[in-house]
């Protein structure tokens, strides 16, 4: 199944209220990137990268640094916005210093110049109001593929795996309590072919008060996630960035749910030496000196959108900022 890309098309952007889209963050991690370009020899010696590209806020800030950018999404149609974006602010697209790319961040070809990294994990509010490919509740298609190239939609998932598998999915991806009812509702009312069916199906499963966040909520998150892959592209396009690196570089990153973060916070410390276990020893034979880690924290703790940003985009109130630097060693 193809999404319909009729509600929103390139030259509609620029208007940022009409699609809900805010950069998060965008302060924060200006100050990161501007001194990390810095660290790295200015922006003449380091690349900047946005491989989670969206509708391009962010890197229509950062492109005001000067470095030289690859600009990349893996889903063409936010690559195409997002350079008409640039055109509606004044930014000439085809500058020979921006490198733009469709592709997963973890399939990134990088020199290892790099002096600033961000990705920007989850979906861009553009997808949830203006692309009727499934990941709203009132969408007429239930597809949820980011890369067509990806084999399974939503709605294959949904009308192909048996009640278990669908289960685990939504208590996995989505931490969803009521994973076997649900589950259970779907198998009984196939086919399903449009998000508005499944979130209908999913209220009449979990009924309660309408003041609470949708009931559906978890269940689209899971399967988004399920579509896409996206914790295994997560961990993944941080191997990959973080080995481009120059020493002084930062990889940053902003998550939006619990199970994002957490991976992210994980694979982080991994990075910076935590829980490696010491090398055994006594007094004949000696541990060898371990090897200080390549990175370390470029922030001590997490970063979360200040209550101004959250009151004036509601969006961002889930948003949390981690980054790592690799350490310049003398």
């Amino acid at each position: 199944m193809e999404s319909d890309h009729k509600s929103i098309q390139p030259g509609d952007l620029g208007k940022e209220e009409s699609t809900g889209h805010f950069p998060v963050l965008l302060e924060e991690i200006l100050d990161l990137a501007s001194q990390a370009v810095q660290d790295c020899g200015g922006p003449a010696n380091c690349s900047i990268l946005d491989g989670t590209l969206g509708a391009g806020g962010h890197s229509l800030a950062l492109s005001k640094i000067g470095a030289p950018m690859i600009l990349s999404d893996r889903d063409q149609r936010m690559v195409s916005i997002a350079k008409e974006r640039f055109l509606s602010e004044g930014v000439e697209s085809s500058e020979p210093r921006f490198d733009w790319r469709c592709s997963r961040a973890s399939e990134l070809e990088l020199a290892p110049d790099l002096g600033f990294a961000l990705l920007d994990l989850g979906i861009s509010m553009i997808h949830l109001k203006g692309m009727n490919a499934g990941f709203s509740y009132d969408d007429d298609t239930l597809d949820m593929r980011l890369d067509p190239e990806l084999p399974d939609s939503a709605a294959d998932l949904l009308n192909n795996l048996d009640e278990q598998s669908l289960a685990d999915i939504l208590f996995q991806y989505g931490e969803e309590r009521a994973s076997r009812k649900i589950a259970a509702r779907i198998v009984a009312s196939r086919p399903l072919e449009s998000a508005r069916q499944l979130a209908t199906i999913i209220e009449k499963a979990i009924p309660g008060p309408r003041k609470r966040a949708h009931p559906a909520r978890k269940t689209f998150q899971a399967l988004r996630i399920a579509v896409n892959r996206e914790l295994q592209e997560a961990a993944q396009a941080v191997d990959t960035i973080a080995a481009a690196l120059k020493p002084g570089g930062v990889l940053a990153i902003i998550t939006f749910h619990s199970l994002e973060d957490r991976l992210i916070k994980q694979t982080f410390a991994k990075l910076c030496g935590a829980n490696q276990p010491p090398e055994q020893s006594n007094k004949y034979f000696p541990a060898p000196e371990a090897d200080a880690p390549l990175f370390e924290k470029a922030i001590r703790k997490s970063i979360t959108p200040s209550a101004e940003e959250q009151e004036k985009n509601l969006a961002s109130r889930s948003a949390r900022l981690r980054a790592i630097r690799r350490r310049i060693i003398e």
